[in-house]
């Protein structure tokens, strides 16, 4: 332990000041969601206003097309008078312009030692997915209540105790682990899969495909049943794009519909599936979709700026205010219209692009 703690300062004090600045960026992903953003801001602003670090991120590929769009995400929020989405909208650009920045700083070491950071750090937010789920849910205490107190309470006020310390075996409750939603874990720990089956390729350390297998297995925690789906198209496209082997394919397509089937016989897998929640999240979310849709004919083309569900709905008088159209291109429509679906098409088109080529 004592080795490898040097061996993680030395390499430290091997990064330069933009690597360093990243690393950190980094270890704030698995901080409260409202220290997220705060140092990848501030590493913006830095880069912005660093002519040297500005000039390398303009050399990167893409990087007017990412300057340039700006409009997209001011435009729809100042004709809508949607000022928080405004904020939130120059704040996404930002977050886009953050990642030029990552492009112009990163090199083969480094990427693979953040991954090895971010692999580490995933079996920590598993403990403290294991202790809210488990622990917290034997007592009857949600993760937000344990972190912001009274308020955390009014945020999952459906909190309830299952009186049992393998509660997730008997109720809905889901873990969000270190992040602020539960599907965001789920998201993440997809991330986490991949990455580490990345580097157990590069490396073949069974480390790896320990953290592989821990990160799998606690998307039972979450409970997030788009991550199952989303792991397995993952799981696929990389044997059909990256391992070119049809055995890869097979395995792959076997032990997803395994996993499927599991799910759906054994219902202690996902409480939500055990129980009528799932009638009720078709029939809530099939409402949330008619709205999104109705709104979305009144301004197709530039949407009504980040944020616009909940603005809508406050404006309407709406009988309950819900923060997003729970669907990614419902949500992009009503908050940048067809001009901002078309932008996001366009950008991942270019980073696909990007991955297909041989070299770094």
């Amino acid at each position: 332990i004592k080795y490898k703690f040097s061996r993680a300062l030395q390499r430290w004090s091997d990064f330069s000041t933009d690597e360093r600045i990243i690393t950190v960026c980094v270890i704030a992903l698995f901080l409260p969601y409202f220290l997220v953003a705060v140092p990848a801001l501030l590493a913006v602003f830095r880069a912005l206003l660093h002519p040297a670090v500005r000039r390398r991120m303009t050399e990167v590929s893409s990087s007017g097309f990412i300057y340039a769009a700006l409009p997209i995400f001011v435009f729809p929020a100042v004709v809508f008078r949607n000022w928080f989405g405004l904020f939130g909208g120059i704040v996404l650009w930002l977050m886009l312009v953050f990642m030029l920045f990552l492009f112009s700083v990163m090199r083969r070491r480094f990427y693979n030692n953040i991954i090895d950071l971010m692999l580490i750090l995933s079996l920590t937010s598993v403990v403290v997915a294991i202790v809210s789920k488990f622990v917290f849910n034997y007592f009857g205490i949600s993760m937000y209540h344990f972190v912001f107190g009274a308020h955390g309470a009014m945020l999952n006020s459906t909190y309830q105790g299952s009186g049992h310390f393998f509660g997730f075996l008997f109720d809905t409750v889901r873990s969000a682990s270190v992040f602020w939603n539960p599907n965001y874990y789920g998201y993440l720990l997809e991330l986490f899969v991949i990455l580490a089956l990345y580097r157990f390729e590069k490396r073949h350390s069974p480390w790896y495909l320990v953290i592989l297998f821990v990160n799998i297995g606690s998307i039972l925690l979450c409970d997030c049943r788009t991550a199952w789906a989303a792991l397995g198209a993952a799981l696929l496209f990389y044997a059909v794009h990256y391992k070119h082997n049809v055995k890869w394919v097979v395995v792959t397509m076997l032990i997803t519909v395994c996993v499927v089937i599991i799910i759906l016989l054994v219902p202690m897998f996902s409480g939500r599936l055990a129980s009528n929640i799932i009638n009720y999240d078709v029939d809530k979310r099939s409402k949330i979709w008619s709205d999104a849709i109705h709104w979305i004919r009144h301004r197709p083309v530039f949407g009504y700026g980040m944020d616009s569900y909940r603005k809508i709905c406050i404006d309407t008088g709406a009988p309950r205010v819900r923060w997003h159209s729970h669907n990614i291109i419902l949500n992009l429509m009503l908050d940048f219209g067809v001009v901002g679906l078309a932008y996001f098409s366009a950008m991942i088109g270019r980073i696909v692009k990007v991955l297909n080529k041989p070299q770094f």
